[in-house]
């Protein structure tokens, strides 16, 4: 059953994401992280995730299609392989996601239930920094972050190489607000599909 933090039935088509979010420790350790390099590359701060679909729909429709989707995809593993640079604002520096089969599955599943036919193909990430810095910035930054989640100091080693995914969320991420203070967590839906 997904839970909602606001009154969804009233609310316009805006852009919703469903993401898959860490839990527990790793959660903290990244939020922590995410932190970190937003202050220091005067950037805006979000909460960690990987991204498993995204569309413009009103929360209302997004959260019933979150529960049909909840019904197909079975509770998977996300396994991080390393750090990585985009070339887009929202894809600056990530650990990227290992392409494996829950993980494609879900995205696979979600794309078909949310109508996202043409787009273009999955790259599961989870996002460390969002900027328009230029690659060379970016390359010092995944320099950066190798060394402190994947070098020696334990007080910055990355505590899992992953996560279980049991739950999905669902969340208001419009695509104008480059500050992502308007950011909103709309539902949570429980992963029941067999």
């Amino acid at each position: 059953m997904a839970s909602s933090s606001s009154d969804p039935a009233t609310t316009p088509t805006e852009f919703i994401s469903l993401f898959a979010v860490p839990k527990g420790a790793l959660a903290q350790q990244l939020t922590d992280e995410i932190s970190h390099l937003a202050h220091r590359e005067a950037a805006p701060p979000f909460p960690p995730h990987v991204t498993v679909a995204g569309a413009a729909k009103s929360r209302a429709e997004a959260l019933q299609l979150a529960e049909q989707l909840a019904g197909r995809v079975k509770p998977y593993r996300i396994n991080f392989t390393g750090v990585s640079a985009g070339t887009t604002f929202y894809q600056c520096v990530y650990l990227l996601v290992a392409q494996e089969e829950g993980t494609m599955a879900a995205a696979a599943a979600a794309r078909e239930v949310f109508g996202l036919t043409g787009a273009p193909p999955y790259m599961p990430h989870l996002s460390l920094l969002y900027s328009d810095m230029d690659q060379g910035e970016r390359q010092r930054v995944v320099e950066y972050e190798t060394s402190r989640l994947y070098g020696d100091s334990p007080a910055t080693r990355l505590l899992e190489s992953g996560f279980d995914v049991g739950s999905l969320q669902v969340w208001s991420t419009p695509l104008d607000d480059s500050s992502l203070k308007s950011w909103r967590l709309v539902g949570e839906v429980r992963l029941v599909g067999q």
